[in-house]
């Protein structure tokens, strides 16, 4: 590992940290900022504050009660697009996500949907890319053709087990929990997977500059590193916040690249959002505007700025980040 230059010593930047009790992978990542000196040894004082998903997150950045926004492409970019100078930064962890069906569902592919009744958080990505694979199966109208109704994520296994949905579209934990606990059984799983993302709100950054930007996303990748060598523990804190038992948690870590093993330099990490992954993100943004689910047309690549993460990373490339030999638990 090169030369490593700590932190100066000066007063702390304040944010205002939401984030998903019930999105494992990044969720993880977040407890480490929380229960560790992270933040502090980038120069950062940081308030946390949990939602069940994407939808009230963006609305409580919107509002202007945290200050990053961080969840998948569609929410994050939906939140940002109301909040003048906000800048999608990096790349959070990635996921799985796909539709769960009840035990009893007749049904074997996404085309024996037609008739059914499906749930999903309309202000979420997993709800529309979920419905574009409807759709590509043979479903040409879903909102005709199924039942659709928009159900936070924390109820889905009631109204499974009650039998109030055929069908939900679902992501980790809550997806592993379904299935672990059979109350339903998978009935199409995305083959990619999907990323989450994070931004800054255009007042912080205003606020507080590029340089704290960096900062921060340096924070970021140091968390990533030590939650992949200390998994068990992050598990364990992820478990209580999101009230669900650690067991469920290790398969949204196995979808991730840097979580499903311990990963040996911290400047192997990469959080770049790539061109692909921004097309991907046009596309579900078109679709929900051609769905009437968005009013007006949003362009994707204008809400990204590479140029911070692209200094953080190569800074910490040239040795300029924090001693991992410091990071403590706190609390």
């Amino acid at each position: 590992m090169p030369a490593i230059v700590a932190a100066q010593s000066k007063a702390l930047t304040r944010i205002t940290l939401g984030y998903q009790s019930l999105w494992a992978g990044g969720g993880e990542i977040f407890e480490a900022l929380r229960h560790t000196n992270i933040l502090e040894l980038n120069g950062i004082e940081a308030e946390f504050k949990t939602f069940t998903f994407g939808g009230p997150l963006g609305e409580a950045a919107v509002a202007g009660s945290i200050d990053n926004i961080y969840a998948a492409d569609a929410p994050t970019l939906r939140a940002i697009s109301r909040i003048p100078s906000s800048k999608v930064l990096h790349r959070t962890h990635d996921q799985r996500f796909g539709i769960v069906v009840r035990n009893d569902f007749k049904g074997t592919t996404l085309a024996d949907l037609k008739g059914a009744k499906l749930s999903g958080a309309f202000g979420t990505t997993v709800f529309p890319r979920s419905i574009q694979a409807v759709v590509a199966a043979g479903i040409k109208e879903p909102f005709k053709d199924i039942t659709i109704i928009n159900q936070d994520i924390a109820e889905q296994a009631e109204s499974l087990k009650s039998g109030l949905v055929d069908a939900v579209t679902t992501w980790d934990p809550t997806y592993e929990r379904l299935l672990q606990q059979k109350i339903g059984r998978e009935l199409w799983r995305d083959p990619k997977g999907a990323s989450g993302i994070q931004a800054l709100s255009g007042p912080w950054l205003a606020r507080n500059g590029e340089e704290a930007a960096i900062r921060f996303l340096k924070a970021w990748i140091l968390a990533v590193w030590w939650t992949s060598n200390n998994l068990p523990q992050a598990d364990e804190w992820f478990a209580q916040t999101s009230r669900l038992d650690a067991s469920l948690l290790r398969a949204a870590t196995d979808a991730d690249r840097y979580l499903r093993a311990p990963v040996k330099d911290v400047e192997s990490l990469d959080f770049v959002v790539s061109d692909a992954e921004i097309s991907e993100s046009q596309k579900v943004l078109d679709f929900l505007h051609e769905q009437k689910l968005l009013t007006a047309r949003l362009e994707a690549a204008s809400y990204y700025d590479r140029g911070p993460l692209t200094v953080a990373q190569k800074q910490i490339a040239a040795g300029d980040f924090p001693d991992p030999a410091k990071i403590k638990v706190v609390g």
